[in-house]
């Protein structure tokens, strides 16, 4: 008798699959995940933590960025100035919880994103090293994160 293969599940930006889950409610053209697609877990942590479809661009409030931000010594604001910390903090908190449910080890997240950005995320309209807050929750409990584009 064959035994069925098991394949580790991962996690992947939903807007890098074609969701309209994005801040300005675009699609994206679907990007090529080198995962089988039966692994594949679509995750949205803006829209987890709370957030509609469409929404306001946001951003980090200075150069703390998704680590500082996680122990409380940053912030995440609109175009508008509204704080929006809690809310991507609750959706990276959710979406370690669906990794763990799942047993995902490693996350293919979107880069720019003030959640999921893995080395350049925006502060004000500045492009800047850093990570989002989703990322950096992922790394800091052992999920490998994997910038796409």
């Amino acid at each position: 008798m064959k035994q069925a293969k098991h394949t580790e599940k991962v996690l992947v930006s939903a807007c890098l699959l074609g969701y309209r889950c994005r801040y300005n409610a675009e699609v994206l053209e679907k990007r090529n995940i080198p995962e089988p697609d039966e692994t594949i877990i679509p995750v949205c942590p803006e829209e987890l933590g709370g957030l509609p479809t469409p929404r306001s661009p946001s951003f980090f409030e200075d150069s703390r960025t998704g680590r500082e931000v996680l122990h409380g010594n940053g912030r995440i604001v609109s175009e508008t100035g509204k704080n929006r910390t809690t809310a991507f903090i609750n959706g990276a908190k959710k979406t370690l919880e669906i990794a763990r449910d799942v047993g995902a080890g490693k996350a293919y997240l979107k880069e720019r994103s003030p959640s999921c950005g893995c080395h350049t995320v925006y502060v004000g309209e500045s492009q800047v090293p850093g990570i989002g807050v989703t990322a950096a929750l992922l790394k800091e409990n052992g999920i490998q994160i994997i910038s796409v584009e």
